[in-house]
């Protein structure tokens, strides 16, 4: 009798299937067939731990060399320069003759004016004894008092006016400048000369708006000049209004000029060290924004959660970016910063794992 083939495949079936319940009768065991599960997936970047470091800002300002005192000193009454004693360059001294100028009647007057003034003195001396003794009324006495006043007004008046032919030195420094020769007339404002103060020097420039917060008064810089010259200070001013027109802040840089060589007027770039204070030191690819446009970096928090820090850009060097706003240790994401977002959770891929497991 011949027998189907699907009757055969049936037999075959139900034969397997009684040996696979014979098999689990015997040995007790219960095979158990898991689920296939399939873990959620996860965006993988790459962090880095930064910590905070000491740093200091360096503004560079491009300015000039200015003597800190610098004078044109002018005549006080007028006349004749008769003689110019100081010399061209040479250093004066506080009180020195600059200019003289011919005294003329001057020192005549004065002679009148002390006269008139002894005069005055003896007439009130005895106008005095005179009332003690009662032969002169109090009203003489008076007379004789403002009498005495006037002449010793006169006589410093005169005095006054003869010093003034001698056109000093304000200060010590040096004579730069001769306005005026001998015969020349002078009236009262013209120049005799110019006498700029030896040190200290200052360097003087203009600074932006953005870096003006960076520095201070006390601040330590240095100053290059055109003249090849390299010279430290302090700064000494940093104004607190902003020119108008540039909307720049005056910065003055006081610098020793003991050996008298520095000259006013050099062009100069001087740069000025701030202040040191703690800031973190990233990669500028690290810089993002936020939703709102605002400046920031990506973080790792707490079991691997995105967040979003503000920062202040501080500077930058050759290595990267300074900023402010964090604190303390921080994971910065520094690769796929840009393709997740605040509140997400990541893994946290590590390229030197992966490189040594490339290796093996």
């Amino acid at each position: 009798m011949n027998v189907s083939q699907s009757v055969k495949l049936a037999g075959i079936l139900v034969a397997v299937i009684v040996i696979y319940f014979m098999v689990r009768g015997m040995f007790g065991t219960e095979v158990v067939v898991e689920p296939a599960t399939t873990p959620e997936s996860r965006f993988a970047v790459v962090i880095e731990e930064i910590t905070p470091r000491n740093w200091r800002a360096e503004i560079l300002i491009r300015g000039r060399t200015e003597a800190e005192r610098k004078v044109v000193v002018r005549a006080e009454t007028p006349g004749v320069i008769s003689q110019t004693p100081a010399l061209l360059g040479s250093e004066v001294k506080q009180g020195d003759p600059l200019c003289v100028i011919a005294t003329d009647a001057r020192a005549a007057q004065r002679t009148e004016a002390r006269a008139a003034l002894a005069k005055a003195k003896l007439d009130y001396d005895a106008a005095v004894r005179l009332n003690e003794e009662g032969f002169r009324a109090d009203t003489g006495v008076a007379a004789a008092k403002a009498s005495l006043d006037l002449a010793s007004a006169n006589a410093e008046r005169a005095s006054l006016e003869l010093n003034k032919t001698q056109i000093t030195a304000p200060f010590d420094g040096i004579f730069d400048k001769r306005h005026v020769e001998e015969g020349d007339f002078v009236s009262i404002g013209d120049p005799c000369g110019t006498v700029i103060q030896r040190s200290p020097f200052l360097v003087t420039g203009a600074i932006s708006e953005k870096d003006v917060a960076k520095i201070s008064a006390g601040d330590r810089g240095t100053a290059n000049l055109a003249t090849g010259e390299t010279i430290d200070g302090v700064v000494r001013f940093v104004a607190s209004a902003a020119d108008p027109a540039t909307r720049t802040f005056d910065v003055e840089l006081e610098v020793p000029n003991l050996d008298g060589k520095l000259r006013d007027g050099v062009t100069a770039e001087f740069t000025v060290f701030a202040a040191e204070r703690e800031a973190h030191h990233i990669p500028r690819s690290s810089l993002t924004l936020g939703q709102e446009g605002n400046l920031g970096i990506r973080s790792l928090a707490t079991d691997n959660l995105v967040q979003f820090q503000p920062v202040r850009l501080l500077g930058e060097d050759q290595d990267g970016v300074w900023i402010s706003g964090l604190e303390g240790s921080v994971d910065l994401i520094t690769r796929g910063q840009d393709y997740v977002k605040a509140g997400q959770i990541v893994d946290v891929y590590d390229p030197a794992v992966a490189t040594e497991g490339a290796e093996q």
